[in-house]
């Protein structure tokens, strides 16, 4: 069962960001910490993992993969708490917490001023974008499955991008590589333009494919089987769960907290396929997006860093995911990657290189061609 619990390592993270909420003081921050402390240190000192396990209990790694969405509930009713205000015991947790653990949280509650309260939401953010549309992404992908596609939209609607799956499994799938995919990162451009193009380009997509699937079938696109719409109706209704229960200011620091977790995906996004690129309508190859074999963000991340694979063979589970040893690679994991292109210069000095022997060595003559067109100098030149 080894084998199987490594796919575990996400709920004792998830646990703690909602422990944390809960403990106050610097212990609201402990679910950024341990996703930059795993995804840093603990990536390093344990490589790669280029292992190909057969598993045959595959009902337990979806059970792994379904439970994120209560441990999701329980961190954002955690966090319902901690911004009632200090007056408010919300659903008597406080007191609950502090009778079996003997610990005063109200207390320590009272006590949060700034950068306690943007610790916590920090910490829920990145756990919505870590955990839930990771793992909403992975479900959202089983397009025939009932099951997969609620527990897979509420988790990404807890980020406010419900209809992520899509755009992402009928247009990014498609598109990637190409100047008509919002997700794919361009070489020269940095994460700071391209967290808001992709978001709204993704966002636009979304509409325009489920307006364009309704009028197949003969529907307006106001209409109740507009998976678009009723993305926004779940992200509302979540939204007005917390201004019901902690008024307009816990409402607001949700909805930052739920931006951070978008914003995760778009760092992850950037790291994923930056500046690699495929002539529109030829095969999607391994080696059109970067990979990733780092043994601890892959257990966390549930196989999400073997991303040559999953663009290849988009229908494949996470456990049969393969490694792509000759798949183009990115130098770090994926924290560390994302932590280098906050610093666009460095990010461009680490990646230049990655770019060339990609050319070099993978690039068909045609996708030379597109590189030696009008936008290799624009990009070239916001690079230098």
């Amino acid at each position: 069962m080894l084998r199987y619990s490594q796919f575990f390592l996400c709920y004792p993270v998830l646990a703690a960001a909602t422990a944390g909420l809960f403990l106050g003081g610097p212990y609201v921050w402990a679910g950024l910490a341990l996703t930059l402390l795993l995804g840093g240190a603990a990536d390093y000192l344990f490589g790669a993992d280029t292992s190909e396990p057969e598993y045959r209990q595959t009902w337990v790694l979806d059970i792994l993969l379904y439970g994120v969405l209560p441990m999701i509930g329980l961190m954002l009713v955690g966090l319902a708490w901690f911004v009632a205000g200090p007056e408010t015991d919300l659903l008597g947790l406080g007191a609950l917490f502090g009778g079996l653990t003997g610990y005063d949280v109200l207390a320590a509650r009272a006590d949060a001023g700034p950068v306690t309260y943007a610790g916590a939401v920090i910490s829920v953010g990145t756990m919505l974008g870590v955990a839930g549309i990771n793992v909403g992404h992975e479900l959202t992908h089983r397009t025939w499955d009932p099951v997969s596609m609620v527990f897979g939209r509420w988790m990404l609607a807890a980020a406010y991008d419900a209809s992520f799956g899509i755009e992402h499994v009928y247009g990014h799938h498609k598109n990637i590589a190409t100047y008509d995919d919002p997700a794919t990162s361009r070489r020269g451009e940095t994460l700071y333009t391209f967290v808001f193009r992709s978001a709204w380009g993704q966002y636009r997509n979304e509409f325009l494919l489920e307006r364009e699937r309704l009028s197949r079938r003969g529907l307006p696109w106001l209409h109740p089987a507009n998976r678009f719409l009723r993305g926004i109706a779940m992200q509302a209704g979540i939204t007005a769960a917390f201004l019901l229960a902690t008024g307009p200011i816990g409402a607001g620091a949700y909805a930052v907290a739920a931006f951070i977790g978008k914003s995760w995906l778009e760092y992850v996004n950037y790291i994923e396929h930056y500046g690699i690129v495929r002539v529109p309508g030829t095969l999607v190859r391994p080696d059109h997006s970067w990979n990733s074999n780092h043994a601890v963000s892959s257990k966390i991340l549930f196989n999400l860093t073997r991303h040559s694979d999953h663009h290849a063979h988009g229908d494949k589970p996470f456990w049969e995911l393969k490694p792509y040893l000759d798949a183009p690679t990115m130098p770090f994991g994926y924290v560390v990657m994302i932590l280098i292109a906050f610093v666009p210069p460095l990010w461009f000095r680490v990646m230049e290189p990655k770019l060339r022997d990609w050319e070099s060595r993978h690039a068909t003559p045609a996708e030379r061609a597109l590189l030696a067109g009008p936008r290799r100098r624009e990009t070239l030149a916001a690079a230098e």
